[in-house]
């Protein structure tokens, strides 16, 4: 299906590409003519040069677009050209059009033949047009030969509507240009964004009197479960979870409810309508993707102690600050309260805080674990390396008669869900995870067993949190509506981790002081505009946290930039960052790509995201040959190893990543990263390969347990 999707696309992208004329022509007919047109000789049967055609034809359109500035009659978003007064207008049209002139001037007296230049016009031109390529582009445009497909795309009825897009385009970097050409030296950085109080970024927020109720307490103690209740009830909300397996967890909750509930992650939008045909007002999704623009009844904001993450922290603080609710509910830890009650000083709301208990008795076991024998059925065995969870299945199976499955990061979130049911539903006896568990996911685990209590935080070897100890200790013994209380049990492999999450359960969690901020798009193109010289996006935020340093913040802390950085510095080592706009590089930091320690072909699937972008270019996802074909085409057969399983394995995940990066990017460049249907397509066999794969593991086991052949310990 993807397949004939792919050739589905090609055919329409060959046999839709025309250029608007009044009759028919060839390809042939159109180069000739091209030729003849700036060899000096006017289409138009007249006496005007090239230079006095270019003139007329745009004068009425520049006076048409004069008369919309005294007007004030620009829409987003060139909506900023209404605050010109009169004097003003005529100035910038005047000035614009002078700049023009000198442009087909230079045009056509250039050394380069123009013909080369007319044919060098490519649809990105047009797409984003540049005073750079302002005169070849409008003289295309006046021998009619404009995209006919994206004439109809734009709703182009006529050459004059054309012409006068492209100009007011070219008119509105004309003036940006002419505001950054004026700014004194002293106002270099002066800055009219109040970083120090980000509560005054949502103007529309803070015209709300909203009430914000509170649900705390430890895991297991049916915060969320409460909350949801209004959710459910309200004729408009949102649920932001802080993973999109929470996320489609709850849409799917409530469509089988009979709920009609949108599901919005940043890969994947599925409407859903309700009884009259229209698309619901209930959606649930990632935090990242809460709409602030947008009025509703009810909005549940889920693990709110996430305030404090340095990462993905701002997210939450925006919701907090900005969604325009009229009952807002913060599911989390009584960690976030104290800081909760400091942020609605400075938003004016109602607070309301509700503590809740945990549903069922947790009980620390006096002795550890000791060996793989000792296991029982419904234990959870936690561990924070891939390699060792997926070792620990195969040793497990190899020395035990369980089935083992296996929950992590890099594991597809449909496939972590497909490992929970199996685990729920007794197909699996014990299950082998990382932290991944914390969050989400309704586990029916009877002990947590923590077959190690340190992690790698990206640096260095650290002993685990208390807040993180605590949340998946919490994980065991899980409340049910239908079943009622169960006892949940903890303990670790060996007695020296077992004694650590003995005094660190005793301990209370500390009260988050902070909340993680980070300014949205319109601040960094403010920011940027304040530049006498235009400078990378990196650098313009490294001279930005710089001067942050300096203002004492009480309340907030800026967002780790490392993440971000690693992207922007990519943008400029290939130099994309010159002609990229602003928005789009700010957009481009966010993409959910890491790249530290990563396969060769990240990064150079990356650059070829990026390129797209800079280039205008629609492309598929087979157009950017990263999908490992062999494997997604091969039968399952039973690996020579543990080993090969493993590569086999890491080679699906990281397909899986860079699929869910195309469609998290078609999300917001619809146009560019196109054919989602096949993306979709692939995802799925991605997973259905990696299903096979965790397959294959256990038969290794169970091959190797038979030959007496015990796995080698890493």
């Amino acid at each position: 299906m993807a397949r004939t999707s792919y050739m589905a696309f090609r055919l329409r992208l060959f046999s839709t590409f025309h250029y608007c004329s009044n009759q028919s022509s060839s390809a042939t007919d159109v180069v000739a003519s091209a030729r003849s047109s700036v060899n000096g000789i006017a289409l138009i049967k007249n006496e005007q040069t090239p230079f006095d055609q270019l003139a007329t034809f745009t004068s009425a359109s520049l006076e048409s677009i004069r008369a919309k500035l005294h007007q004030n009659k620009f829409v987003y978003p060139y909506n900023a050209l209404n605050d010109l007064d009169t004097d003003a207008a005529d100035a910038l049209v005047d000035d614009f059009q002078s700049a023009l002139m000198d442009k087909y001037n230079g045009f056509l007296n250039s050394k380069t033949p123009q013909f080369d230049q007319l044919t060098n016009i490519t649809i990105a031109d047009y797409l984003r047009p540049r005073l750079v390529n302002a005169s070849p582009m409008l003289y295309l445009v006046y021998l009619n030969r404009y995209p006919d497909h994206l004439a109809q795309l734009k709703g182009y009825k006529s050459k004059q509507d054309i012409l006068e897009a492209l100009l007011i385009s070219l008119l509105y970097l004309h003036h940006s240009r002419r505001i950054l050409q004026a700014l004194p030296e002293s106002d270099k950085t002066d800055i009219n964004w109040d970083i120090g109080n980000p509560a005054e970024w949502y103007p529309q927020a803070r015209k709300m009197k909203r009430k914000i109720i509170m649900h705390v307490g430890p895991t297991n103690s049916g915060k969320t479960y409460n909350s949801l209740k209004a959710f459910a009830a309200a004729k408009s909300g949102y649920y932001a979870g802080p993973l999109r397996l929470l996320a489609r967890e709850i849409f799917e909750k409530y469509q089988s409810q009979g709920i009609s509930c949108n599901l919005i992650t940043g890969e994947e939008v599925i409407p859903s309508l309700d009884e009259f045909g229209n698309v619901t007002n209930l959606s649930s999704g990632t935090i990242e993707m809460i709409p602030l623009h947008k009025k509703m009844d009810v909005c549940i904001i889920d693990e709110i102690q996430m305030i404090a993450d340095e990462m993905r922290g701002s997210a939450w603080t925006n919701a907090v600050l900005g969604v325009q609710a009229k009952e807002l509910h913060l599911c989390g830890e009584e960690s976030a309260v104290s800081l909760i009650k400091e942020l609605v000083k400075a938003t004016g709301d109602e607070l309301l805080v509700k503590r809740y208990n945990r549903l069922g008795k947790l009980t620390v076991c006096q002795d550890p674990v000791g060996n793989f024998k000792r296991l029982q059925s419904g234990d959870c065995v936690i561990t924070f390396s891939k390699k060792k969870i997926l070792e620990l299945k195969c040793r497990i199976e190899q020395e035990t008669s369980y089935k083992v499955g296996v929950i992590y990061g890099a594991l597809p979130p449909e496939i972590r869900s497909r490992e929970s049911a199996k685990f729920n539903n007794g197909e699996y006896d014990v299950l082998v995870a990382s932290d991944a568990i914390g969050m989400g996911l309704n586990l029916k685990i009877k002990r947590i067993v923590f077959w190690s209590t340190t992690k790698f935080n990206g640096t260095e070897m650290v002993d685990l949190s208390i807040s993180a100890t605590k949340q998946i200790a919490g994980r065991a013994g899980r409340y049910n509506p239908n079943g009622g209380e169960l006892e949940g049990f903890v303990t670790a492999f060996n007695r020296k981790d077992l004694k650590y999450i003995q005094k660190t359960l005793r301990k209370p969690i500390a009260d988050i002081k902070k909340a993680c901020i980070w300014p949205p798009t319109e601040f960094w193109i403010h920011y940027m505009s304040s530049f006498r010289l235009p400078i990378p996006l990196v650098e313009a935020v490294w001279r930005f946290e710089g001067e942050v340093l300096k203002i004492k913040m009480k309340n907030y802390f800026l967002s780790e930039f490392e993440h971000q950085s690693q992207i922007l510095n990519l943008l400029v080592k290939n130099n994309f960052h010159e002609t990229m706009t602003i928005e789009d590089q700010v957009k481009l930091a966010l993409v959910p790509m890491n790249l530290n320690f990563v396969a060769p072909v990240v990064v150079e699937t990356a650059l070829k995201f990026f390129e797209c972008i800079l280039t205008c270019e629609s492309k598929t996802v087979f157009d950017f040959n990263f999908l490992h074909t062999t494997l997604l085409e091969s039968d399952l057969t039973l690996a020579t190893s543990y080993e090969r399983a493993f590569s086999t394995l890491e080679a699906l995940e990281t397909n899986h990543k860079l699929v869910l990066v195309f469609m998290w990017l078609s999300q917001r460049w619809p146009t560019l990263f196109i054919d989602k249907e096949s993306a979709l397509d692939i995802k799925t066999l991605i997973e259905k390969r990696i299903s096979e794969e965790l397959l294959c593991l256990r038969r290794v086991a169970k091959r190797d347990r038979r030959g007496g052949r015990p796995l080698k310990k890493r």
